[in-house]
């Protein structure tokens, strides 16, 4: 099985890593075969089917972590980046995923994925970030904003290769398999990387082949940088994040995108609120 990261020179992990990764490819489709994945969302983008998913900065809020764990999303981005970082709270969030959807859902489904969107961009070295959300409780996979170089990625990622991951032992996920894919065929952890500056649109090709990246999104940049970039990731095999409604979705898809997100939980919450008062008051009327 020929791996993006094989064919990319300028690997930085070192040779041992290097090795490792090419050992670790020879035979992956077999073991990954013969392995159900932990991480249904990487499972879905491998299959190239798209996946939904919803952002949330209440991570506090365990009544919201309950309507998201139970929802039919297939991953929770937990937005760090806009509230106050705490990894007491990050720790009780990923465990109430977990514990919520076991628990309270009515239908049997496996449990969304939650990816963590750092606090810390890119640019200020997030890697103390990474070791401790990817140690506190199952996340499977880290989104990092502010991406604006290939050596702003490559410190990420090998702070993803390089995490105490004991949080996976309680979800069955084996040691071997808890590395960034497809940097590792196997692996289970996914890193999306944003692209929301002139600085990164500058390096957008570099970023996006890096080894080891697992998606690209892009934000507050021009449509035409975007679509140039979307083109890069198609050429590549890197997947291609983006927001988008149900009367849109169809074509974002047919544009190559795959992870998708419906947008904030607050704002789905105020727009449903809203239209519930505006019904109720028109009622009366």
């Amino acid at each position: 099985m020929k791996t993006r990261f094989s064919r990319i020179p300028g690997f930085r992990f070192g040779a041992a890593a290097a090795a490792a990764a090419v050992l670790i490819g020879i035979g992956a489709g077999s073991a990954a075969g013969a392995q159900e994945r932990a991480n249904r969302l990487i499972a879905l983008l491998e299959a190239q089917k798209p996946a939904i998913g919803v952002w949330t900065g209440a991570i506090a809020a365990p009544r919201i972590a309950k309507v998201l764990a139970t929802s039919d999303v297939d991953f929770i981005v937990a937005d760090i980046e806009h509230d106050i970082l705490d990894f007491n709270v990050l720790h009780r969030f990923l465990l109430e995923i977990q514990d919520f959807s076991l628990r309270y859902r009515t239908e049997p489904r496996t449990t969304p994925i939650v990816l963590v969107k750092l606090a810390n961009r890119a640019t200020w070295d997030p890697r103390y970030e990474i070791a401790e959300s990817l140690k506190v409780g199952p996340a499977m996979g880290v989104w990092i904003p502010m991406v604006e170089s290939r050596a702003d990625l490559e410190r990420a990622i090998s702070a993803v290769h390089g995490a105490e991951t004991s949080a996976f032992a309680g979800i069955n996920v084996p040691k071997e398999r808890r590395e960034p894919w497809p940097l590792s065929p196997q692996g289970e952890l996914l890193v999306v990387a944003m692209i929301e500056t002139e600085e990164g649109v500058r390096h957008a090709r570099e970023i996006v082949e890096t080894p080891g990246l697992g998606a690209v999104q892009t934000v507050h940049i021009p449509e035409a940088d975007a679509k140039r970039i979307l083109k890069m990731c198609r050429d590549r095999g890197v997947v291609a994040a983006v927001d988008a409604s149900a009367e849109d979705v169809k074509a974002r898809i047919a544009e190559g995108f795959l992870l998708i997100s419906v947008g904030w939980d607050f704002g789905l919450l105020q727009k449903s609120l809203g239209d519930t008062v505006k019904a109720m008051r028109g009622a009366i009327k």
